[in-house]
């Protein structure tokens, strides 16, 4: 793809960057990585379903940042994975899904149920890795795209390449 010769990638998660050691490993803190956590301690807390949907909406929202400033009107899915049947909606791989579910969609690889990169043709891509990790690539991560990230309260952005580019 021609615009892959000006990628741009970064990482949006919750994990603050101050918890990494020299090797940017996040080993830190002991946090909560996966939907199956809900009901574990961490910090001598019990992690509840409220806190997860809490983080979970502001990842779809970072998601929503991108789709609203590139105007994108749908999204192609690519490398899905079904991992569930509790979905009423018909998932295949290469199919294109409409702006209006683009919430749907990321909530279920949020929560493990399929996993898919989300792909704006010559725009950009959506990436979502093991234990919470999201990854927006592409040149229409311009400054003002992150700086809405950033505005986020709780997300992280780091300029860190996508494990998941092929």
């Amino acid at each position: 793809m021609k615009w892959r010769t000006r990628i741009k990638s970064i990482r949006v998660t919750k994990y603050d960057p101050k918890n990494r050691d020299a090797n940017g490993h996040y080993i830190l803190v002991d946090e909560w990585t996966s939907i199956s956590d809900v009901g574990r301690s961490y910090e001598g807390q019990v992690f509840t379903m409220e806190q997860y949907r809490t983080i979970e909406e502001k990842y779809i929202q970072a998601v929503e940042v991108l789709i609203r400033k590139t105007g994108t009107t749908h999204l192609k899915l690519l490398s899905l994975e079904n991992h569930s049947n509790e979905t009423d909606l018909d998932l295949a791989e290469g199919k294109t899904i409409p702006r209006r579910l683009v919430k749907e969609v990321v909530r279920m690889i949020l929560q493990e149920k399929v996993w898919s990169k989300l792909v704006a043709k010559n725009q950009f891509e959506i990436h979502f890795g093991y234990d919470y990790y999201m990854y927006f690539i592409g040149e229409s991560l311009t400054d003002e795209v992150i700086e809405e990230f950033r505005k986020i309260d709780g997300l992280y952005v780091e300029e860190v390449p996508s494990p998941y580019l092929d």
